[in-house]
């Protein structure tokens, strides 16, 4: 686990369960740009893992990377 990690959960404590968070997910590399993007709402578990009820792919534009 990284620090931005656990200051997520943190967040999310703070907020409380009943918060929802709206999350954009996506891979990429400096040669090739972004290969998927998502989008989806998650919620943080009594046992501090997230469920994701909610997600769904995202098309990405084919702009010729330069």
């Amino acid at each position: 686990m990284t620090e931005e990690y656990l200051g997520l959960h943190e967040a999310f404590e703070e907020l409380g369960a009943s918060t929802k968070l709206v999350c954009v997910f996506f891979t990429a590399d400096p040669e090739y740009g972004i290969h998927v993007i998502h989008r989806g709402e998650a919620h943080l578990e009594p046992d501090r893992t997230f469920t994701w009820p909610y997600r769904e792919q995202l098309p990405i534009a084919s702009v010729p990377f330069e």
